[in-house]
């Protein structure tokens, strides 16, 4: 008797035959006289749609909603009906009497295998293969390891319960809000939450007023004509509302003797950062590298699959077990190969073994961070994508061998005529696991908007020690809105959703579980742009007209990152036994009611985002109203003729509805910095309107 075993891609299925050996190709699978391999081409088998459990549902009418099937049902995949056939003359095969799921080891893998197991109607006992890489002694290993398919039971349930509240909401939703509103708009229980998290950012930035605010900063020096520099403070207070209150101070201390009341010193470390997980390497890959997060899982996945050099890429956990720690050694060889690496190996094997902080059975889900392999790298044969991924987790695993890197931080406050300036200043001292990012490689980014610590060189200082006043200077600045999501901070976003809670209990029990998965919130991202709501420029996530028109129209319990990550958390105990299928379900189905209840009672627009717009201000032309259209600002007299328009981009510098505001109604903006002329250089200016409607820089 033989054992089938179903991939979920031709290209495992032959990696898997490969490594077993002696197979003979066939018409859609591969035969020896052992196994039957053969594969999935990604989903076989979907969800029956609204038509196949009533002709009368083909036709989106509100009436019809919500649809809620009593039972769910499942259908073939219209394109890949061949293959799903193959599977089931294999499984019909009277020598063949069992079945390995070599499916993707994670939820959507053990659903793909579900839905064929299930369609099919197959009785016959399976077990579970778990890879967590495809290396050849890893899969010979996982062979001996077989897991029984019942073990794997509540993921599936998990996984079911996953595609079926997609269904609802995303079937009920977007037919009840295209319909009353005839336009297309699609809605999903992931993806729309993400797109509030973009459009909320847009509004805090078109409704922000940049203020003028003033710092003065004074020059000390001491008698060996060494000098630092201290910025003033006063309690909690570090900047002036207006530049003559600045001016005042800077007259009262100029070229007047000052003494330093406090100097403190202390010793700061700063720990190898954990290892990689999906999430974070396509947050670093964005940062450094500018690739979308889809291209990212892209590359791993190849990394993963055809090259043999990392680990299962998508993953949760930042940690790895003992029992992978064991084989650490190998992996270090395989490093130690390669001229590029070896040094740091090196440093690494006299290290010994990583702690707790990095081996932790408790804190790892299905699978360990990413790791390299213990196949020795040739990167003259990878791409240089393939190439600058692998070298991303490369680095970050030899890291975690390497010492704190050591600062001496350094704060100093002095005193002159009753007026207090601090100067603070980090000296390093040790790079410590920083060795291992080499100039080209680059450290890994601490935090996206972090401001870097100031590291100027300070003198020695004693306090009561005596200095002078040598110079002063009051520096002009803004305040800033808050800077538009780029892939890397979205990720981080979607990850963190807990934050956005006001619950403190809800916010702890949320810890771990955002929007969407690692697995999946690269294809949330990229299906936002494919629907036309956000779009993509150079790094930055920007929202389409459509996509903040479907914000302002869908209810909060659709929309609210909170919700979602509530779901994404009651799956994720699905998995652990704590919440039962039928009452996630139950709540699912309550909120797909009340969100089509909701789109009934709207009243209906023909174009969203283009009906009832708030005007901007009055046309200088002719008077008439002007709103916000796709690309600029422009007056509603268009179609009797008239031209006037504020561009939204005018010489690289997107305008904001509140600058736009400022022009029409006081006739001028404020300054405006990041203007560019033709040659690229950065230039600041007020934009002007003349009475003919022409807007030029003052």
């Amino acid at each position: 008797m033989k054992s089938l075993i179903l991939a979920e891609k031709p290209s495992v299925a032959r990696d898997l035959a490969a490594i077993i050996g002696k197979f003979n190709n066939r018409d859609g699978y591969m035969e020896n006289s052992e196994y039957v391999v053969t594969w999935a081409i990604g989903h076989l088998v979907e969800l029956a749609a609204p038509e196949d459990y009533s002709p009368g549902l083909k036709k989106w009418t509100i009436g019809s909603l919500p649809i809620i099937p009593e039972k769910f049902r499942l259908k073939p995949n219209p394109k890949t009906v061949k293959q799903l056939k193959v599977i089931r003359e294999l499984l019909r095969r009277s020598d063949v009497d069992s079945l390995v799921n070599a499916c993707d080891a994670g939820r959507e893998g053990e659903l793909i295998f579900r839905y064929i197991y299930h369609i099919i109607g197959c009785k016959k006992p399976f077990k579970r293969l778990w890879l967590s890489e495809t290396t050849p002694a890893a899969v010979k290993k996982a062979f001996t390891q077989l897991r029984p398919g019942s073990n794997l039971d509540l993921l599936a349930r998990a996984a079911e319960a996953r595609s079926r509240a997609d269904w609802l909401i995303g079937i009920n939703a977007t037919r009840a809000f295209t319909v009353r509103h005839n336009n297309l708009l699609s809605v999903g229980r992931v993806q729309t939450p993400t797109l509030a998290l973009i459009v909320n950012r847009e509004q805090e930035i078109n409704n922000f007023v940049s203020v003028p605010y003033w710092e003065l900063y004074a020059v000390f020096n001491k008698d060996n004509g060494q000098s630092y520099t201290g910025k003033w403070f006063k309690e909690d207070q570090d900047r002036f509302d207006n530049p003559a209150a600045a001016k005042v101070i800077q007259d009262e201390i100029a070229g007047k003797p000052a003494v330093v009341v406090s100097v403190e010193q202390k010793a700061v470390t700063e720990l190898p950062p954990l290892l990689f997980n999906l999430n974070d390497l396509q947050k670093e890959a964005n940062k450094k590298y500018g690739l979308a997060a889809a291209k990212t899982l892209e590359i791993a996945q190849a990394l993963y699959e055809k090259r043999k050099l990392i680990t299962y890429p998508r993953t949760d956990s930042r940690h790895i077990t003992k029992e992978l720690a064991s084989t650490i050694g190998r992996r270090l060889a395989a490093l130690a190969g390669t001229d590029e690496y070896a040094a740091l190996v090196k440093t690494a094997k006299e290290a010994g073994m990583p702690g707790k902080r990095y081996v932790d059975d408790g804190k790892v889900t299905d699978h360990t961070a990413l790791l390299p392999t213990d196949t020795k790298p040739d990167k003259s044969a990878l791409t240089p994508d393939e190439r600058k991924i692998y070298d991303l987790v490369a680095r970050r695993f030899l890291a975690i061998f390497f010492p704190p890197a050591r600062y001496k931080q350094t704060r100093v406050i002095t005193k002159t005529e009753g007026e207090t300036f601090l100067t603070t200043g980090r000296v390093e001292l040790d790079p410590g696991w920083k060795t291992v990012y080499t100039p080209a490689a680059e450290k890994p980014d601490q935090g996206e908007d972090t401001e870097s610590d100031e590291i100027a060189v300070i003198p020695e200082l004693t306090r009561g020690e005596n200095v002078v006043t040598d110079s002063t200077k009051i520096k002009e600045k803004q305040t800033k809105p808050p800077k538009r999501y780029t892939e890397a901070m979205l990720l981080a976003a979607m990850e963190g959703a807990g934050r956005f809670m006001e619950n403190s209990e809800l916010k702890k029990a949320m810890k771990g579980h955002g929007l969407g998965t690692s697995a999946t919130r690269a294809a949330i991202i990229e299906r936002l742009i494919q629907v036309g709501y956000i779009e993509r420029k150079q790094k930055i996530l920007l929202p389409t007209t459509k996509g903040i028109s479907l914000i302002n129209l869908v209810p909060d319990i659709i929309k609210s990152p909170e919700m979602t990550g509530q779901w994404e958390k009651s799956l994720a105990d699905i998995e652990l036994g704590k919440v039962n299928p039928r009452d996630f379900m139950a709540g699912i189905i309550n909120i797909t009611r009340q969100t089509v209840e909701v789109a009934k009672q709207q009243a209906p627009t023909s174009k969203p985002g283009l009906q009832g717009r708030e005007s901007l201000g009055k046309c200088p032309v002719c008077s008439r109203d002007v709103v916000e259209y796709p690309k600029s600002y422009g007056c509603t007299g268009y179609k009797e003729g008239c031209k006037f328009a504020i561009w939204k981009e005018i010489s690289g510098k997107k305008i904001t509805p509140t600058q736009a505001k400022l022009l029409l109604n006081q006739g001028k903006t404020g300054i405006i910095k990041g203007f560019l002329t033709k040659e690229k250089n950065k230039f600041d200016a007020v934009l002007v309107v003349r009475e003919d409607g022409k807007i030029i820089f003052q």
